[in-house]
């Protein structure tokens, strides 16, 4: 804040002013002293106020920041949850997809059917990677049981122990969260 230069003038009124609060105050019947006594408190008072006043304000404004912060986590947790059941929904769709254009190659249907198929099975996946989405490799992988879920065992050699063999169903994770596991056959010793 920039403060103004008294001009001689204005110095000359303000003492005017102070001598005639502090004669007023004489004849009142209080001496000097005690006027600057009771001023001198009336501003003690009002600093205290003051700095309730600011106190009060930095609480208030540090409770918004706070709710704000609360605000935006709980929106973000709505969007990966509302995400991860959508993306739940959608992924028995994309397996039967992938299953229609498997069926229709062993069938030796026509290429336009399978072509069509493929088609909307790669943007349905496209869609669900943009939304950050992935596909969980585990062929000739070690056997991971956050990743995997073995349903069969099948006999392996010792550098094959405990690697999975065939996927009998491909697992997603969302972000870092496993979404739904990879069925897998994974490999023992015998």
């Amino acid at each position: 804040m920039k403060h103004k230069k008294h001009t001689s003038e204005e110095a000359e009124q303000m003492k005017n002013s102070e001598a005639e609060a502090s004669e007023q105050l004489t004849k009142e019947g209080e001496t000097p002293e005690q006027s600057e006594d009771v001023v001198s408190k009336e501003v003690e008072e009002l600093r205290k106020q003051s700095e309730e006043n600011y106190n009060r304000l930095l609480r208030m404004q540090a409770d918004f920041d706070n709710y704000k912060k609360r605000v935006a986590k709980e929106r973000e947790d709505m969007y990966h949850t509302a995400l991860e059941t959508i993306v739940q929904q959608l992924l028995p769709v994309v397996d039967n997809m992938e299953r229609a254009a498997s069926a229709f190659r062993n069938d030796m249907l026509d290429e336009k059917y399978i072509s069509g198929v493929e088609m909307v099975s790669k943007q349905m996946l496209e869609v669900l990677i943009r939304n950050g989405v992935k596909e969980i490799e585990a062929l000739e992988k070690d056997f991971d049981p956050n990743m995997h879920h073995a349903v069969m065992q099948v006999p392996g050699e010792d550098e094959d122990e405990n690697k999975v063999k065939e996927v009998l169903q491909k697992g997603y994770i969302l972000g870092s969260k496993v979404i739904r596991p990879t069925l897998v056959k994974v490999s023992v010793k015998q």
